[in-house]
């Protein structure tokens, strides 16, 4: 299950496979608008293969594909035969975005989008949705959501911040938005809807009436 915009996701690719990534999507990208056979899709794995060799590059890209349409629902397919195989994109305007974006010289931006996805937005989501399915939260999944608040939320706090100041990363600051919003459904279940002050103060009112009864207790026992 891949979540986000394909423009995010597009993101996250370039990050994490760099250099070999960009390459591959700009040849996937060239591949579609020299292709005349679109009944088919945009580009084929032969096409792109040959034209990856053209460049000079080397490296067979199935793999890659496959990343990019099971991990990264960037395309998907849309013909497969014996010898022949053949994608389309789901979003070509926002892949073209990420590609732009990638090219952003401003180390403070790169910044955002690197905190960002080391993060592993994705496994965060996941985690958030299943302890916002669950009907009853046990006291594991308690401590679980302890410890990602006191980690990535912690971090992802930080990071919102900073990707609403930019207008390159708005897609971040709604992303992380949209995390911390889980998160904090999940923590109004566990809290009751209690704010912490509120529970401070509860536990010192029980604390001082607990006090004030063992005063009552030793003041009659030695009275008696």
């Amino acid at each position: 299950m891949v979540n986000g915009s394909v423009k995010d996701r597009t993101t996250e690719f370039l990050l994490k496979f760099g250099d070999k990534g960009k390459v591959l999507l700009k040849t996937l990208l060239e591949a579609s608008e020299e292709n005349e056979n679109t009944e088919l899709g945009d580009f084929s794995y032969k096409s792109v293969k040959e034209k990856l060799e053209e460049k000079g590059y080397g490296f067979d890209p199935k793999m890659l594909l496959r990343s990019l349409e099971k991990d990264y629902g960037i395309i998907e397919t849309t013909y497969k035969s014996t010898n022949q195989h053949w994608w389309k994109f789901i979003d070509k305007e926002q892949v073209e975005e990420a590609l732009d974006h990638d090219e952003i010289e401003d180390p403070k931006i790169k910044l955002v989008f690197l905190k960002f996805y080391s993060l592993d937005p994705k496994s965060l989501e996941k985690k958030l949705s299943f302890l916002m399915r669950k009907s009853v939260l046990t006291e594991m999944d308690k401590k679980t959501f302890r410890n990602l608040v006191f980690n990535e939320i912690s971090q992802l706090t930080e990071i919102y911040e900073e990707a609403s100041q930019y207008e390159e990363t708005q897609s971040i600051a709604i992303h992380a938005k949209r995390l911390l919003v889980m998160a904090y459904s999940i923590g109004k279940r566990i809290y009751g809807g209690k704010n912490d002050s509120e529970k401070v103060c509860e536990e010192e009112g029980k604390r001082e009436d607990n006090y004030a009864d063992s005063i009552r207790l030793s003041y009659s026992e030695d009275n008696s």
